[in-house]
């Protein structure tokens, strides 16, 4: 497969990457055993690291794996020094090289897609930074992983679906009609071609194809639909009022149960319903796009939706449920899947709780001209900031160019997410990396997004030094 990608390829930099991951399998085969895994939690490190446990299966490599939601300086230092054999880090490492050091029984790759900070040093790095490759938009850690286990197996298509949910659930999917761009797109490309994903164009909507409409609906927050998210009572007098039944002989109707004029209506009324609502019409056109579905699942399940399978993954990641996650990526259901449900629901009620209190005056919020700034305490869980951030910056009416929202990490840190909110010409990761160094702290991410750890001793300090940074590069515009 890895050849099929190279023929579609345009860019040589993308040409290159691809070539360094295909050496890299024979590096891998030839490290000293065992392998420990460090992934990140969310859906782009899990896929990653599935991807990277079958490779090892097929290699006869033992491994081990550990999920973290990040890396830290002593975390480091007490791993590095204990382990031996290999490491491998997926879906994180790239921000954190002055502190990750091969030694002579140990060692380490790295698989990231995070803009890198340092230089590597007896490290083997597959990052397509490196390469002029923008790891932001056009390839995943999950691609990456997923392009090493097919330079070893020909078969590897077959797991294609691991590397679009992780692109996915890191939002990549910001080419033409919310496509995949790059190598994503590539791999997206063979797989429907050799059958096992499939792509339509319509509704955004959260599981569009296997709950009724009205909970469709009430579900979909990417964009959230001004007064139906999160309301299915609502969902269902607005059905009622644009002509559409959400009832047929008893039962509510599915998305694919309407006819090809309903949903059409439906589409004006949403949109008209969001610009009424005062979202910029790119804004509300984004309730349209690329729909990406798994082949090899039936029609009636969650995971069809690849959409709704990253987002599953990303909720058992986010709640410590990494084995559930692991599992539906490498194929279990029954049960496994039962179990994901009740996490989803659980995950639900917590971005439900955080956004009721983010539109309060009970947690404590900051506004100027470059950032909001929204800090939850210890009411949201450290793991969660990242998507609250993601739903508060397609719903917030502000001027700010960046939202800020954080969390207590423990005693001394507190956990940041970023997430630009216009079209401000600045790299946000690399913003974010600089003023955390620029404080003793860590923090990093892509150009639209990112987070920091930083020290609570430290956060007055950060933040201003932060605002400066911003300030400097808007005005150099």
């Amino acid at each position: 497969m890895i050849d099929d990608v190279l023929s579609i390829l345009q860019k040589s930099e993308q040409k290159q990457l691809v070539e360094k991951i295909r050496d890299i399998v024979s590096l891998i085969e030839n490290s000293p055993p065992p392998f420990f895994l460090i992934s990140h939690y969310d859906a782009d490190g899990l896929s990653a690291a599935t991807s990277a446990m079958l490779l090892l299966e097929r290699l006869k490599i033992p491994y081990h794996l550990t999920v973290v939601e990040q890396l830290t300086p002593e975390f480091l230092r007490t791993t590095l020094k204990e382990k031996s054999g290999s490491m491998m880090f997926l879906d994180l490492g790239s921000g954190m090289l002055e502190y990750i050091k091969s030694k002579e029984n140990l060692q380490i790759f790295i698989v990231d897609h995070h803009l890198p900070q340092g230089s590597q040093e007896n490290i083997i790095e597959v990052n397509p930074h490196r390469y002029g490759v923008d790891g932001s938009l056009e390839v995943s850690s999950s691609s990456l992983s997923f392009l090493m286990l097919a330079a070893a197996d020909k078969e590897a298509v077959e797991k294609a679906h691991l590397a679009i949910i992780g692109a996915l659930g890191d939002r990549q999917d910001q080419g033409e009609r919310f496509s995949l761009t790059g190598i994503n797109e590539a791999i997206a490309k063979i797989a429907e071609e050799r059958g096992i994903i499939e792509t339509k164009i319509g509704l955004r909507l959260f599981g569009a194809h296997t709950r009724p409409l009205t909970k469709a609906l009430a579900l979909t927050m990417d964009p959230p639909l001004p007064t139906l998210t999160g309301k299915e009572d609502v969902c269902l007098k607005f059905l009622n009022l644009i002509g559409i039944n959400p009832v047929k002989n008893g039962t509510l109707r599915k998305y694919s149960d309407l006819s090809l004029e309903e949903k059409k209506v439906l589409a004006t009324e949403l949109l008209k319903l969001m610009i009424a609502h005062d979202y910029p019409v790119n804004e509300a056109e984004r309730i349209f796009g690329t729909m990406y579905f798994y082949a090899k699942e039936p029609p009636q399940t969650p995971l069809r939706d690849l959409r709704e399978f990253a987002y599953l993954v990303n909720a058992c990641g986010r709640l410590d449920y990494h084995g559930t996650a692991i599992g539906l990526l490498r194929g279990y259901r029954g049960k496994m899947l039962a179990r994901a449900l009740s996490h989803v629901r659980e995950y639900r009620t917590l971005l439900s709780k955080a956004l009721s209190l983010a539109r309060s005056d009970k947690i404590k919020k900051e506004e100027n001209n470059i950032y909001i700034y929204i800090d939850f305490e210890d009411e949201l869980p450290p793991k969660a900031t990242g998507a609250v951030a993601s739903i508060l910056s397609s719903i917030l009416k502000t001027k700010a160019k960046i939202l800020i929202v954080s969390s207590q990490y423990d005693s001394q840190h507190v956990k940041m997410s970023f997430r630009k909110l216009d079209n401000v010409e600045l790299n946000l990761g690399e913003i974010i990396a600089e003023t955390a160094k620029s404080v003793n702290c860590n923090g990093g991410g892509h150009d639209e997004a990112g987070g920091a750890l930083i020290e609570k001793a430290k956060l007055k300090s950060f933040l201003e030094e932060f605002l400066s940074a911003v300030q400097r590069k808007v005005g150099e515009q």
